[in-house]
């Protein structure tokens, strides 16, 4: 084998760097959410399956319903034979159904829309998640300063209105840390149904559901509140508030951008604290990239920085061609023989240890 030409000082810094790309990779991995010297793990609060949050708003004799359901470790996917129009696209990580339901004797329950709010969509006319993440504890933000827990904002999703205009859909969703919280608590029964880990078993999760109080209507602070008949036309989030890990902030245009809208939610859960101890049969978040991975990862990178420097350097100095441009060539040349000969040592070895001396059995 023979180098027709050997790459620059800089070229090799781009080559390690592609050579360590999987590690500082975009993909959303739920159990190694890294942000500044923070690692996260949610992957226990979706084990069971994605979660919802309802909010309805009163429009004559019906209510308008609108279900988002988000599963930050897997694509969603809908449970049973659901036609197109009443789910969303594949790779979807936060969906929004709306229903029109009935009230009173009144038995209407019609699913009017399904749009993805977030996800890797770009086959179906969206964006990629492009997700950020960050640790609220050491945001710059005044609002943050008094929050422990992670801010995670997911793209990619649209929306194709009446008007046939599409506008550009966005996910942000607060996890504080909260160690009174599972982060299922009181969590609102859902009629939409998904497969737990996007795959086709039938084994859906119970919803935790406080089955000793009566559902209760919450209105959002960023919606007002009061309980008044000014309240009735206002989008509130079915369920028990004093009970409820999930909540809904918002959803509407982002202040920067009237184009994009933006669902804002904020969950509770002793998931999101950084420096809560594994339970018993938990992956810790401090697992990942321990000690024996960074010393791996040394060791390659090493190793492949002497190589690509010591072949420059002789390239250069001694105008070196072929293996003579490697560091120690001879040696690397000759290891596939000496692999070959410490083998047959080896089996002669193992193969001498069953003989019996040279006697045989009489």
């Amino acid at each position: 084998m023979r180098f027709s030409q050997i790459p620059s000082p800089a070229e090799a810094t781009a080559i390690l760097l592609l050579l360590a790309g999987p590690a500082a990779s975009s993909v959303l991995i739920c159990d190694k959410l890294v942000t500044d010297t923070r690692k996260f793990n949610l992957k226990p609060l979706f084990e069971k399956g994605p979660h919802s949050v309802t909010i309805s708003q009163q429009v004559g004799a019906n209510s308008h319903n609108t279900t988002f359901t988000t599963d930050l470790c897997h694509a969603l996917k809908r449970k049973g034979d659901v036609d197109d129009k009443q789910k969303c696209p594949h790779n979807t990580r936060v969906c929004a159904v709306e229903r029109l339901v009935g009230t009173g004797d009144s038995k209407v329950d019609v699913i009017e829309d399904a749009f993805a709010v977030a996800g890797n969509l770009q086959q179906y006319g969206g964006g990629s998640l492009d997700h950020e993440i960050i640790n609220l504890s050491s945001s710059d933000s005044n609002a943050d300063a008094e929050k422990q827990g992670v801010r995670i904002i997911l793209k990619g999703g649209f929306h194709t209105g009446l008007n046939s205009q599409k506008r550009q859909q966005r996910a942000i969703i607060e996890f504080i840390c909260d160690e009174k919280f599972e982060g299922d608590e009181a969590e609102w029964t859902s009629e939409d149904e998904y497969v737990p880990g996007g795959d086709d078993s039938d084994n859906m999760r119970v919803r935790n559901v406080a089955d000793d109080t009566d559902p209760l209507l919450y209105v959002s602070d960023e919606e007002g509140g009061g309980g008044g008949d000014d309240d009735k036309s206002k989008p509130v989030q079915l369920g028990d508030n004093e009970k409820q890990a999930l909540i809904f902030n918002s959803y509407g245009p982002l202040e920067s951008d009237k184009d994009v809208d933006v669902l804002r939610l904020t969950w509770k859960t002793k998931y999101a604290c950084p420096d809560r101890r594994a339970e018993p049969g938990e992956d810790s978040p401090s697992s990942h990239w321990g000690f024996f991975t960074w010393m791996v990862m040394i060791v390659f990178l090493g190793t492949a920085s002497y190589l690509i420097f010591g072949s420059w350097l002789n390239y250069n100095r001694y105008g070196a061609r072929g293996w003579d441009l490697l560091p120690h060539g001879d040696t690397i040349r000759d290891i596939p023989y000496l692999m070959k000969d410490w083998t047959r040592r080896a089996l002669n070895t193992v193969q001498g240890s069953g003989s019996r001396g040279g006697y045989s059995a009489v």
